[in-house]
């Protein structure tokens, strides 16, 4: 019996050897598109109930209601960015045609000053001890904001490859759907019951995590931007769409944007205005930490709130931004999928113990 194993065990040595040469490789070189790849195939899974229902209500064929759902698809993400871009050059071009950006600074500044001596004197502070802490301060965020800036406009050309892998992706997963449900038959040997119960579980999580990140971005943008219409505060609509994709970033969300709004109108003069933009930045904060875990757990997956909450806070500590949709999964997983396959080793009498693998023979 050993010399048996030894003799087959040398005999695939190098079969073994070159496909897990193979494999390794290939996955090694696939690690930078990790992520757009995962994004892509949680997207097709929350989104391929609306393909089954263009299917079912147009009658058409599943090729044609694929590509109109990715046009679709790629039609929102890419339609208001570059409205976004086209109508914020023209903003820029005519502020910056009507005065030079040495005046322009000069203004800035001058209105920054008169409201740093004014609170100093009101406080009984020495205005140029106020002044120096200001200008160190301003120095250290202009660098910061400059670097953070760079760096942005350098990932531009890897965040297009990125959006590019997750829309080729979602093309992929759903083009191939029903083949790689038989291959999740075949390898994971569920019954019937559980089987469906797993797929159904998947794609109910990943469509309440997409759905939960993005209806939180536009309640958090609606909130800033009407606040900002309401105090004449900037444009509505270049408010609405970069506070949009800051609220994606984690734990502060789009509170920021309210603050910077809240400071040009102190700078500006406009007591009123800035305090009102205060508050509402407080609120989209609430919104973000509060409405955002809220959501992600009204799938159908019962999963807590405070596990939620802490699942996002988690996903973003440990991942960075992919946190916010892989914890909520992760959690959605834990509550939802682990109990089938718990379920699957541990039988109650009355499931079903028909299997939906191909027979062995």
């Amino acid at each position: 019996m050993m010399n048996h194993f030894h003799e087959v065990f040398f005999r695939n040595f190098f079969k073994l050897f070159t496909a897990l040469i193979i494999v390794g490789g290939f996955l090694y070189i696939l690690t930078p598109f990790l992520i757009p790849v995962l994004f892509g195939g949680m997207l097709a899974m929350a989104l391929s109930p609306f393909l089954s229902y263009f299917m079912t209500k147009y009658k058409w064929a599943r090729q044609k209601a694929l590509l109109v759902l990715t046009s679709l698809i790629f039609l929102i993400g890419a339609l208001p960015f570059t409205v976004f871009i086209l109508r914020g050059s023209k903003i820029i071009s005519e502020f910056f045609s009507k005065q030079s950006i040495a005046g322009l600074t000069q203004n800035i500044q001058g209105k920054i000053y008169a409201f740093v001596d004014n609170m100093a004197e009101h406080n009984n502070i020495d205005p140029a001890l106020v002044r120096e802490k200001f200008d160190n301060f301003s120095n250290q965020a202009g660098a910061w904001i400059l670097k953070t800036f760079s760096d942005l406009v350098t990932q531009i050309p890897d965040l297009a490859l990125a959006v590019l892998v997750i829309v080729l992706s979602f093309y992929f997963f759903l083009s191939k759907e029903d083949h790689i449900r038989k291959l999740f038959n075949r390898y994971f040997y569920f019954n019937q019951s559980n089987s469906d119960k797993f797929v159904s579980v998947m794609k109910s999580s990943c469509r309440e995590v997409f759905f939960s990140n993005v209806l939180t971005g536009v309640l958090q943008s609606l909130i800033v931007s009407l606040g900002a219409l309401a105090c004449g505060i900037g444009d509505f609509y270049i408010i609405f769409v970069f506070t949009f994709i800051i609220s994606f970033i984690p734990i502060i969300g789009a509170a920021p944007m309210a603050f910077l709004l809240a400071l040009f109108a102190f700078f500006d003069g406009k007591v009123g205005q800035g305090i009102t933009m205060s508050v509402i930045g407080a609120v989209s904060g609430v919104a973000d930490n509060i409405v955002r875990p809220y959501l992600a757990s009204l799938g159908e997956v019962e999963v807590p709130a405070l596990i939620g909450f802490l699942a996002v806070i988690g996903g973003v500590i440990v991942l960075g931004l992919p946190g916010l949709f892989v914890g909520p999964l992760l959690a959605s997983m834990m509550y939802g999928v682990l109990p089938i396959i718990v379920k699957e080793y541990f039988p109650t009498e009355n499931d079903i113990p028909h299997r939906t693998g191909e027979d062995l023979d």
